[in-house]
């Protein structure tokens, strides 16, 4: 049985893929690089280390640019259908759970306050929280400090190989979502190299496997 649950929020509790997507097209173009959607979601979470390797000069402004672009859209953003059922669920079975993103903290907490959904985390985890971020351990490792957990216990959800990885180098099991519109994002064999425990298509089939 799990009792900690560590949730990932871009692109698994919130819809903001296209979003993101959109916010590091629009500078990358500018500067004449034109990517494939699964190329530029390979920087989500990690866009100074692929700016750098795409030959962008001028990184910090590109980021810049971009997370102002974001800033914009993520106030619309939805969350996915059945993320709020799961919540419940899991909050009503006395699970402790923790977000860990590496988005910034107030993108988080606009949409966390649109939903009213604060009081299903006893742990946010943002960018500004940790040095390192997902896939390095540190994020989740400071969530199950918080937490008062301990890995055996705890499980990583999340949509990303950034995701995975983390849960690897934390020593904590994974399940993967990976909704049929993520495939324009990720390529389901790829994400399979980090060894997800479990992978699901559905996200309230999240609730049969923590429980």
């Amino acid at each position: 049985m799990k009792n900690y649950i560590l949730f990932d929020w871009d692109g698994n509790l919130a819809k903001t893929l296209d979003v993101w997507l959109e916010a590091c097209r629009i500078p990358l173009q500018k500067r004449g690089l034109i990517l494939t959607d699964e190329e530029i979601a390979s920087c989500f979470g990690m866009p100074i280390e692929r700016f750098g390797q795409w030959g962008i000069t001028d990184v910090d402004a590109t980021v810049t640019e971009m997370d102002e672009i974001a800033a914009r859209m993520l106030p619309e953003a939805e969350l996915y259908p059945d993320a709020i059922e799961v919540l419940d669920n899991l909050k009503s079975q006395g699970k402790k759970m923790a977000l860990i993103t590496t988005s910034f903290r107030a993108n988080v907490i606009n949409l966390l306050n649109k939903y009213g959904m604060h009081h299903y985390f006893d742990v946010v985890i943002a960018y500004e929280d940790t040095k390192e971020h997902k896939p390095h351990a540190e994020p989740l490792e400071k969530a199950l400090l918080e937490l008062s957990g301990n890995k055996e216990e705890a499980i990583m959800i999340g949509d990303s190989d950034k995701d995975l990885g983390a849960a690897l180098n934390t020593g904590v099991d994974s399940i993967l979502f990976y909704p049929p519109e993520h495939a324009k994002f990720y390529k389901l064999e790829d994400l399979k190299k980090f060894d997800p425990t479990h992978i699901v298509h559905d996200f309230r089939d999240i609730i049969n496997i923590v429980g």
